[in-house]
């Protein structure tokens, strides 16, 4: 009779200590989390960081996010997406650069091919210049390559806002 309350209460005492070792979730801190906060109009629209009511530098935005590992990772997507954005958005700028010198380059090649009046056999007529055949194909294709760099970075610029904005998301759940 006593081998089964024996084993009763080392069971009972055995949750009692795997309660004790329950981690418990912090509370809600609503000074903690992170609020953003328009200000300016049109064109000039930038935004402030306030932390408990507190306004906070991005510098110190930026350490909370990364001190909470769900919301680091996000904010390490955000960077990766600017980094990438702005490597496209210097091909773009390259390959506009290379497309305008081709245009240049080969406008002046046309131009130099225009007909001239003179005299043709003792009577009046144009003379035409040996044709330089000059081909815009580069062009058109560093104007191509130029457009789908521009419109990539845009994509890349704007995930980028979007992880950021989850990144502030995800830190501000465990607040809730």
């Amino acid at each position: 009779m006593k081998n089964p309350i024996v084993i009763t209460l080392l069971f009972l005492s055995c949750t009692l200590l795997v309660k004790a070792q329950d981690v418990k979730k912090t509370q809600a801190q609503p000074d903690s989390i992170i609020k953003l906060i328009p200000f300016g109009e049109g064109r000039h629209t930038d935004y402030l960081f306030t932390i408990g009511g507190k306004l906070q530098t991005a510098e110190d935005v930026k350490i909370r996010l990364l001190a909470y590992a769900p919301s680091a990772m996000e904010f390490q997507k955000a960077k990766t997406q600017v980094t990438w954005g702005v490597v496209a958005s210097g091909g773009a700028v390259a390959s506009s650069i290379v497309a305008i010198i081709q245009f240049i380059h080969h406008g002046k090649d046309d131009l130099d091919n225009m007909p001239t009046a003179g005299l043709v056999n003792g009577k009046p007529g144009f003379i035409y210049p040996p044709q330089h055949h000059s081909s815009l194909t580069g062009a058109y294709i560093l104007t191509g390559a130029a457009v789908a760099l521009l419109v990539t970075s845009f994509v890349h610029f704007v995930k980028a806002g979007k992880y950021g904005n989850k990144a502030v998301k995800v830190y501000n759940l465990q607040y809730q």
